[in-house]
């Protein structure tokens, strides 16, 4: 059981660092991009080059998932019911209120 724990510990953090990357990457293509504006389109790096070449590389399409409608089993049954009177099993009260 400790290495399936390990397993998943592991895998959330490979997740986390990677979610991490993501957005500091986001933000320095950003921060890049905004650094050949002076230039113009003439001197781009091989950087923008392949991150022209990159974005073409996945489709944009929308994300279709069909939803599966949950079936349940309908059940009938009778609860058992009894009339009895109140027994008291210990004969005691509160503590006086003190003010």
């Amino acid at each position: 059981m400790l290495g399936l724990d390990i397993a998943v510990r592991t895998r959330s953090t490979i997740a986390i660092w990677l979610a991490a990357i993501l957005v500091l990457l986001s933000v320095a293509a950003s921060a890049h991009s905004i650094s050949h504006l002076e230039e113009g389109h003439k001197t781009h790096c091989t950087l923008c080059f392949h991150q022209h070449q990159l974005n073409k590389l996945m489709p944009g399409t929308g994300l279709h998932l069909d939803a599966v409608k949950q079936s349940y089993i309908r059940v009938s049954f009778t609860a058992p019911s009894w009339q009895a009177t109140h027994v008291r099993l210990f004969n005691s009260r509160a503590p006086p209120v003190t003010a």
